[in-house]
């Protein structure tokens, strides 16, 4: 008797169930958010607003708010700092794991700073415009010309136009960059030290004004060389290296010859050998054009440095940034510090 009820139970719940609706589908994760920005405030008005467009399907923007708005005018050199608030579209939420890398800003751009889901339908993204600039009537000399190299020790030239007042450049080998975008005044940069093989080498660059006002990018010619001419542009250029040492009272800037050393590179981080055989420790150095920070240990730090009362700011490579804006959105001085 026990089978013979089992058997009956079978169309029983087969009935049940065609009487029950269908799932739902489940809702699309979003993982990235693009979002264009445009932006009317200018230094010397009061005002100005904002405008955030939603680059991709599943979400709008709700809500646009100035964070940091004056009660009178806004100066030059203020960032303006926004807060938008995003809601998805039905049938879609915002992944939970979304932060301030899956967030891509483009028109007139800035930083994110922070991503918070205060719901799986609400999404608030904080982000730092370009600061202002009281000149900026977007009518500049920026075109670049003439851009040659010295084939004897690897440094790159181009004509200087009338209203630049500083230069993005970077070195490319066999179609790929070599270093990320370096920052100059000169109208020319030592890449010596970056011939580090056999290739065909170019370099762009571009004139800037500030970082609202940026020319375009211009492209040298290919400069082929092999591992021998590579070595030779390595020996002639200028890879002398110079340290500063923390018991100094200025900042970087001010340099001690050191002669040549190398990098190296162990299970902890990367490290400088000086000529002597000495390394620096809790101190600047001066590295083919760049400063280098150095840890307690000796190794190379990257990110924030907080140091004589400044904070620096050195890339994922080691470099110190100066008269630039920093990945998170602060402006550093000639100096590299942080211009407050």
């Amino acid at each position: 008797m026990r089978g013979i009820r089992r058997m009956m139970g079978v169309p029983v719940l087969t009935a049940a169930c065609l009487a029950m609706s269908f799932p739902a589908m489940a809702d699309e994760s979003i993982t990235e958010i693009y979002l264009d920005i445009s932006s009317s405030i200018e230094a010397g008005s009061s005002g100005g607003s904002v405008d955030v467009d939603a680059d991709d399907d599943g979400y709008y923007v709700e809500d646009v708010e100035i964070t940091n708005e004056p009660s009178g005018k806004w100066d030059d050199g203020d960032k303006p700092r926004i807060r938008v608030t995003l809601t998805a579209d039905d049938d879609y939420y915002f992944s939970s794991g979304i932060d301030e890398e899956d967030v891509d800003v483009s028109g007139d751009g800035g930083s994110v700073t922070s991503v918070s889901r205060s719901s799986r339908d609400t999404l608030k993204v904080s982000i730092t415009l370009s600061r202002l600039d009281g000149d900026d009537d977007g009518d500049y000399d920026l075109e670049i010309n003439d851009l040659n190299w010295d084939e004897d020790d690897g440094t790159a030239y181009w004509e200087e136009p009338e209203d630049a007042k500083r230069y993005e450049v970077r070195l490319y080998r066999d179609g790929d960059a070599v270093t990320s975008v370096k920052t100059t005044t000169d109208d020319s940069y030592d890449f010596s030290s970056e011939f580090t093989g056999s290739g065909d080498y170019y370099f762009r660059v571009r004139a800037v004004y500030n970082s609202s006002n940026k020319g375009s990018w211009e492209e040298s010619d290919v400069l082929s060389v092999t591992s021998s001419e590579a070595r030779e542009i390595r020996e002639n250029g200028g890879s002398s290296s110079s340290y500063y040492s923390s018991s100094s009272s200025g900042g970087p800037g001010v340099s001690q010859s050191a002669g040549t050393g190398a990098w190296l590179l162990d299970s902890v981080g990367w490290w400088y050998c000086n000529p002597d055989k000495t390394y620096p420790v809790n101190q600047w150095q001066y590295i083919n054009n760049y400063w280098y920070y150095f840890n307690e240990a000796g190794y190379m730090v990257t990110g924030w440095i907080y140091w004589n009362n400044k904070w620096y700011y050195c890339t994922t490579s080691g470099e110190m940034l100066a008269n630039t804006t920093t990945p998170d959105g602060y402006y550093v001085g000639a100096d590299g510090a942080w211009i407050q």
